[in-house]
């Protein structure tokens, strides 16, 4: 077998978006253990250093979306929490979803432009550099002025409103994200500056209430569950308000953003006239054409039903069955039922958690293990289910359940065979069920965790109560299994290619046509005595 063949064959072959996604991801993870790492622990911790592993954990769990931690989050120093802020944006669902479509407007630019062959000649590298990337600032206006022309053959006119409804739908994704970060945030800082108690709390701890509302609205967005307190928001069970508006983040940042979105797009498409009414309509009618995270009208409300009655649902339970539960002690009726509702929006994806979950009944948590390892969407982002006639949801459903169960299964096993002596010392801690919620967790890319409990152990000795996730106390093969398991999570259901439903090739052969080449005309070009900037 000729080695170097298989290296130059390999080389040459283009990277898919999936593994472009994969490397992404380890990269970052990987650059940002080592940096919080170098970052060592905030003063007056108990711990002298964090291990490579535990900062490879959290890194991991901070991209993945994960939230488990084998690091408290209090021992971090400010600058290593800042960092960790910055994974959490880094890998955040909605903000990476606008990639494909910046890349999708790139290539209908690319592909327009390569049918005018413009010919950029200088006699300097320099000026050569700067003329095209003026001729690239100018593509979207003129691909824009083309699609508003009168009289344009239909195939043409298609191209240049899937175009125009790229751009538009890539400015609306980030104006959301833009907008639900800054209302959050103005909320819970408003509700932690009029709460004695929380702004006691955390002067106590000596932590901004601006930075952690920032952090925690972040955090919330993104769905992780990352907090600056070691103990969650338990502290703030009484501040309702600071509940209710993370709770709502949470879903608009995951479960609800596709009806968001959509909701948002008719709006545009009722007031709207003329080209950009085009453009919304295509939109509303080809969604799944353009964008992972639009579906269909019929699948959308089912994606609303489905959010309303699984959270209405988990409320359900929770007051049946916790209603007068040690955990809700001290709590009034209103804020029993406020717990009882953000805890059910964060068990899908959220992961935060007011109340101490160890103390809930079995019941109410193998519910919760169920909610966090189904999907957050009832339809499937994969490029094979990607495609307009592909969106039954029975279908759709029954392929979700069958996705990733093997690896699964034996990561279970795995991490059940490397703990093996600690569920025989310490079974009230270490058990199958405690295992199963940490895995469903973290494939879920939750959050949620039992956590250890000293008052569980049956034999005597030194304990040490911790904040840190039930795998954040596991030995080190146990964590890698775990660091899998984030990683399948977070990339379960991610299409193979950008343009899995757009025809490229199609819209390449259009554009070589003559009457294209005809009716484009090429953008202003800056004249060859303009100086560079």
């Amino acid at each position: 077998m000729d080695v170097s063949a298989v290296l130059r064959r390999l080389a040459k072959k283009r990277p898919s978006y999936y593994h472009l996604h994969v490397l992404y991801f380890v990269g970052l993870s990987l650059l940002g253990a080592l940096l919080l790492r170098s970052f060592g622990t905030r003063k007056g911790s108990t711990h002298n250093h964090f291990s490579f592993l535990d900062c490879f954990y959290t890194a991991v769990s901070a991209m993945c979306l994960s939230g488990l931690s084998s690091i408290q989050i209090e021992d971090i120093p400010a600058s290593g929490q800042v960092l960790v802020m910055v994974l959490m944006v880094l890998g955040g669902q909605v903000l990476l979803s606008v990639v494909p479509l910046l890349v999708k407007k790139h290539r209908y630019c690319k592909i327009a432009r390569m049918a005018l062959r413009p010919r950029v000649k200088s006699n300097s590298l320099f000026k050569s550099l700067y003329r095209t990337l003026c001729l690239r600032s100018n593509d979207d206006l003129w691909m824009e002025s083309l699609a508003s022309r009168p009289n344009l053959p239909e195939p043409f006119k298609v191209v240049f409103l899937e175009h125009q409804a790229i751009c538009h739908l890539a400015d609306i994704v980030v104006w959301y994200l833009l907008a639900v970060h800054l209302l959050g945030f103005v909320v819970a800082w408003i509700s932690i500056q009029c709460s004695l108690n929380t702004k006691s709390v955390l002067e106590s701890k000596t932590i901004n209430p601006g930075f952690f509302a920032l952090f925690a609205t972040i955090s919330a967005f993104n769905n992780i569950g990352f907090v600056l307190t070691n103990e969650n928001l338990v502290a703030f069970n009484t501040n309702s308000v600071l509940l209710l508006d993370l709770g709502l983040v949470i879903l608009l940042g995951n479960t609800l953003f596709p009806v968001a979105l959509r909701g948002i797009l008719w709006l545009l498409y009722r007031y709207t006239t003329g080209t950009k009414k085009e453009v919304y309509t295509l939109l509303l009618e080809h969604p799944r054409k353009y964008y992972l995270h639009l579906f269909p009208k019929t699948a959308t409300l089912w994606l609303l039903l489905a959010v309303t009655g699984s959270n209405a649902l988990g409320g359900l339970i929770f007051c049946a069955l916790d209603w007068n539960n040690e955990a809700l002690d001290g709590l009034r009726p209103g804020e029993k039922l406020v717990n009882g509702l953000f805890q059910s929006f964060s068990t899908r994806s959220g992961g935060m958690n007011s109340l101490n979950l160890v103390e809930l009944s079995q019941a109410t948590l193998f519910f919760y293990c169920v909610m966090m390892y189904i999907k957050p969407y009832p339809v499937s982002l994969r490029e094979e289910q990607s495609r307009e006639d592909d969106t039954t949801l029975l279908t759709q459903s029954r392929r979700n359940l069958a996705n990733d169960n093997t690896f699964l299964f034996l990561l279970v096993i795995f991490s059940s065979i490397s703990l093996n002596s600690q569920m025989e010392k310490d079974p009230r801690n270490f058990n199958l069920f405690a295992i199963l919620f940490e895995v469903a967790s973290a494939y879920g890319c939750v959050g949620l965790t039992l956590g250890y409990s000293c008052n569980l152990r049956l034999q005597p000795g030194h304990c040490k109560d911790t904040t840190l996730s039930f795998s954040g106390t596991w030995n080190a093969p146990g964590k890698m299994f775990i660091i899998a398991v984030m990683f399948i999570g977070r990339h379960r259901d991610l299409p193979y290619h950008i343009d899995s439903t757009t025809d490229m090739e199609k819209i390449t052969r259009l554009s070589r046509r003559p009457s294209f080449i005809a009716l484009t005309q090429p953008p202003v070009v800056v004249p060859e005595s303009t100086p560079p900037v």
